[in-house]
């Protein structure tokens, strides 16, 4: 399934940027709560066949911890500096902005509280529930996009709020994607249903609501772990690998020409899901012993991790140059994925194979 997280990372980098090929792509909500479905997949196979037996919450923690902090601080690390550089040098501050812009007013818990969110990214996702009134005084509220003074605006790494998301399943898998398929379904129908009334009865139909709140995201990761039940029925039945490559490409199509298909939004979102899901244990058969697509998926992460650094470091130019808007996506593209090698040769390798030597 390489090939296919690549692929959704990147969307979400259109998504920021600029059109592919005259083409949109499935967009970040998509893209995002399909990374979910592959996530609670994996976690299900490694917490049902890898992690097992006496103190393996405290191992799979810490190779998750592993597997994430280091990349994200390494990103953390560049981005602040690049603020700090282009603050001082040319006066362009990027995510430093609204710390510089409302220095005043910003209580010293309130500015921490910012900081200690950057640096352990567990509860970013809050901040999209966060805004701040005339004072600086930070209050939640079920809208928080419609007020121009919010929380998620101190984040240097914005795109970071899923992974905060992504941790919190972390912590609660072992419990749930190894528990019976009964309870999982249950939990399931209770996050859609509770989506559903929120939606329709409360008429909170819109973002954060819609893929930032993790109590309706955690379906996701349990529809991915019901996919896992129903692929190790299928594991060493000598399926055929055909129906792997056939959904592979229909899900690349799909993915591209996303944004041309005309129907209503929530229909076609859920439909694509519905196929995604079917897909998942088939992909996972016929390319679990591919080192190429391996490799390839390898890199989903950290160009997800590092678009928006680049995203922002173009968005000027290209905004004030509408002549070449057309080569902003494959800009950022381009250099995303580049930074990406150069990032799984000094970071991840090496840290995942102290993880796999640690963990295993």
């Amino acid at each position: 399934m390489g090939i296919l997280r690549t692929i959704l990372a990147i969307a979400v980098v259109v998504f920021h940027s600029y059109k592919l090929f005259g083409l949109r792509m499935c967009g970040g909500q998509v893209a995002v709560q399909s990374f979910y479905m592959i996530s609670g997949f994996y976690m299900a196979l490694i917490l049902n066949e890898k992690y097992t037996g006496k103190g393996y919450y405290k191992t799979f923690i810490k190779s998750r911890f592993y597997r994430i902090f280091p990349i994200y601080w390494a990103v953390l690390v560049c981005v602040v500096i690049v603020c700090i550089v282009g603050f001082y040098g040319f006066g362009k501050p990027y995510y430093l902005g609204m710390y510089i812009g409302n220095k005043n007013c910003l209580s010293v818990i309130t500015l921490l509280y910012f900081i200690a969110e950057n640096l352990v990214v567990i509860g970013q996702d809050v901040l999209y529930f966060l805004k701040l009134n005339e004072f600086c005084e930070p209050s939640l509220t079920y809208h928080a996009l419609s007020f121009k003074h919010t929380g998620y605006q101190y984040l240097f790494v914005p795109q970071a709020w899923s992974i905060s998301i992504e941790c919190v399943f972390y912590l609660l898998a072992p419990f749930m994607v190894t528990k019976k398929i009964k309870w999982q379904l249950l939990i399931l129908i209770a996050s859609f249903t509770g989506r559903y009334v929120y939606a329709s009865i409360l008429h909170l139909s819109f973002d954060p609501w819609t893929y930032r709140f993790f109590p309706f995201e955690l379906a996701f990761f349990l529809a991915g772990s019901l996919a896992y039940r129903y692929y190790k029925t299928i594991d060493n039945k000598q399926v055929s690998t055909k129906p792997g490559y056939i959904l592979l490409l229909v899900l690349l199509i799909l993915i591209m020409f996303f944004d041309e298909i005309k129907m209503d939004i929530t229909l076609k979102n859920y439909l694509f899901y519905g196929v995604f899901l079917c897909a998942l244990p088939y992909l996972f058969y016929t390319f679990k012993n591919n080192k190429t697509d391996r490799y390839i998926g390898e890199l989903s992460f950290s160009i997800y991790i590092i678009h928006h650094l680049i995203v922002s470091l173009f968005r000027s130019f290209f905004f004030t140059h509408a002549l070449y808007m057309d080569y902003y996506g494959y800009t950022v593209i381009i250099i995303s994925v580049a930074s990406a090698l150069l990032m799984q040769q000094v970071f991840v390798n090496p840290m995942d194979r102290y993880r796999q030597k640690r963990f295993s």
